[in-house]
């Protein structure tokens, strides 16, 4: 792990303190208190500042970030995009085949007599829980902007903002916390497995021919 560039070994270790913790939650707590639970914290700033995380994820920005690569570092646009794709069938594979019909929280709890609170303009979706499509994006996006940015600094950064996504898809009652770990391991591994056959390998070939 120490030939990788030292912002993807920060951000690794983020994501892995990131799925202890999320998993921990998810083991010690029912799925009406782990959703209840965060459920109770809204306040309108957080309101905004969670529809911009999750805004992060969505076509925009990676799409923004892959024409940033065009022109900076061209060699990387192909398994940026590779991973992008990975990431994105791997998902919808498990939402739609696998866990197909699996409830989102709002229909998970429709006969519960909670008061459930929603943020104001935001579609709730009821259906294709499993695993969290705007978690993996940010994951494996983010996992690229790390790798862009070099520093031990940003990788932590730029794994704190992928995070800040999965928490947005729970705040916004969008997503279980369990959908969102197991889709920032798909984020992850998608980029990660990309960046190592097609730029770590050749790259550590041509600085070690005899190898």
């Amino acid at each position: 792990m120490n030939q990788l560039p030292a912002s993807i070994r920060s951000f690794i270790r983020t994501w892995l303190i990131f799925e202890v913790l999320v998993w921990i939650y998810v083991l010690a707590f029912s799925r009406f208190d782990q959703m209840r639970w965060i459920n109770e914290w809204h306040q309108p700033i957080l309101d905004l500042i969670f529809r911009f995380f999750t805004s992060l994820a969505e076509v925009f920005l990676p799409l923004l970030f892959a024409l940033f690569l065009y022109f900076q570092k061209r060699k990387w646009v192909l398994p940026y995009l590779g991973s992008y794709l990975l990431s994105t069938l791997i998902t919808q594979a498990l939402k739609h085949l696998v866990f197909a019909g699996n409830m989102r929280p709002f229909a998970y709890f429709r006969n519960e007599s909670y008061d459930w609170y929603t943020v104001p303009g935001v579609f709730i979706n009821e259906f294709n829980s499993m695993p969290s499509g705007h978690t993996a994006a940010a994951w494996f996006m983010f996992f690229w902007m790390a790798l862009v940015a070099k520093s031990a600094r940003w990788g932590v950064f730029m794994a704190c903002m992928a995070a800040g996504v999965a928490l947005s898809r729970v705040y916004l009652f969008q997503h279980f916390p369990i959908d969102t770990a197991v889709g920032a391991i798909i984020g992850v591994l998608s980029s990660a497995t990309l960046y190592y056959l097609t730029i770590f390998k050749k790259s550590a070939h041509e600085s070690n021919p005899s190898a």
